[in-house]
């Protein structure tokens, strides 16, 4: 069959459900290359064809592969395999869990390498004791529900178990620079331009390298991050603008949350469809609003339909203060499964819109970070709390997998 067959064979339902399984096929593809890699180097094959016993050598010159490409399939191969120790003798791979979770293509290399890398910053002396192969086997285990991202937060929490004493803490004092930027207006768009001094600059860096990093298809709906760099530099700054606008950092407001006042119809309100109009003049689309209205002051003033002032509204839509720290206390930052935002990067959405009648309760909110806030908004990705947590329902084509934000917590309290 052609592919122009069966482009005009197969609906939307049909090519998604190909995507994820020749994803999955990949992915076993994959797991199979670093299974006979590690063969290999236990057949002494890479001193026998004359690569002086270095398995990454042998990769590197067989497919053709940068030697830091080769390093790291020698390294996958190892900890997810095994390998022959300096005398000879057999070594048990380090994530056998992990290995059989590629191998059915559950998971991929990012899942691989997060986990890698963690074992790699252990002590030698966890890796063999009796936590770590249960521990290995929930993160494993959880690496099958969630983006690779969605590790951050289980990983935090097993080496705050496994290593308590951690890395030593840095003193150094920050130095008080001179900096200047400005900020300007411009229709319905803002330009900002300026200087920063070196050490705040590399803070700036690392930050937006942190926040900014490509989604993977899981995190992004299952479809690929095709921002820009600047595109990607532009979403990591507002998120540390909303850092900055959380109630809890603003204390020269006493703790309330920046306030938007906007003239709108009853229908856009109440429909999300239409358009709002800030008091600085600028048009913007009714579901931009209902987002924004999850986490700020929004005061609407709601006209009829010859242009009469039916309500000047409050402000009782966003979560105050209090509220805001039980939900913290609950959610510990983005709730969603496939992402772990801190606190201070997080919106208070509304799973029942304020608009449609819903109250600023415990049991109607949930904390989201600016991307899976609009994804909950905009795709059939769907929210709940049940049994006093979050949880989520994704899109039918995910398989049907239900995330509960609680499933990690109680993986890692088994272990």
């Amino acid at each position: 069959m052609s592919t122009g067959e069966i482009g005009t064979i197969l609906s939307s339902r049909e090519r998604l459900d190909r995507f994820i399984e020749q994803a999955a096929v990949v992915r076993r593809a994959e797991a199979e290359l670093l299974h006979q890699l590690a063969e290999l180097d236990k057949d002494g094959a890479p001193v026998e064809f004359g690569y002086c016993g270095s398995a990454a050598t042998l990769a590197q010159d067989v497919l053709r592969i940068s030697r830091a490409e080769a390093r790291r399939m020698a390294e996958r191969a190892r900890v997810l395999f095994g390998a022959l120790g300096i005398s000879g003798e057999p070594l048990s791979p380090d994530l056998p869990n992990t290995a059989e979770a590629y191998s059915r293509g559950e998971v991929g290399v990012e899942h691989v390498d997060r986990i890698r890398t963690f074992a790699a910053e252990l002590p030698a002396e966890v890796l063999i004791g009796d936590a770590w192969p249960i521990a290995e086997k929930a993160l494993a285990e959880i690496a099958g529900e969630v983006g690779p991202h969605g590790l951050v937060r289980p990983i935090r929490e097993l080496r705050a178990r496994l290593d308590p004493d951690g890395h030593p803490p840095n003193d150094h004092e920050p130095v008080r620079p001179d900096r200047e930027i400005w900020f300007r207006q411009h229709a319905n768009q803002w330009e900002i331009r300026g200087r920063l001094d070196y050490e705040t600059g590399l803070k700036l860096r690392s930050v937006l390298d942190a926040l900014g990093k490509p989604r993977s298809s899981e995190a992004n709906g299952g479809t690929p991050d095709t921002r820009t760099p600047t595109e990607r530099d532009a979403d990591a700054f507002a998120e540390i603008v909303q850092l900055a606008a959380n109630p809890e950092n603003l204390p020269e407001n006493g703790g309330e949350p920046f306030t938007i006042m906007v003239t709108m119809t009853e229908a856009s309100l109440r429909e999300g469809i239409g358009h709002a109009t800030t008091m600085d003049g600028t048009t913007i689309p009714a579901t931009q609003l209902r987002r924004i209205a999850c986490d700020a002051g929004i005061v609407p003033t709601v006209l009829g339909s010859a242009g009469e002032v039916l309500d000047m509204g409050c402000r009782d839509r966003t979560a105050p203060p209090k509220l805001r720290r039980r939900l913290i206390a609950r959610d510990h930052g983005c709730a969603h499964p496939d992402y772990d935002h801190q606190p201070a990067l997080t919106q208070a959405h509304h799973i029942h819109h304020h608009a449609n009648g819903g109250p600023t309760t415990e049991e109607n909110m949930v904390l989201l970070c600016a991307h899976h806030h609009r994804m909950i908004h905009h795709t059939e990705w769907q929210v709940r709390i049940h049994n006093g947590k979050p949880e989520f329902t994704p899109p039918e084509y995910r398989r049907g997998i239900r995330f509960a934000n609680a499933e990690p917590q109680r993986l890692l309290r088994s272990s």
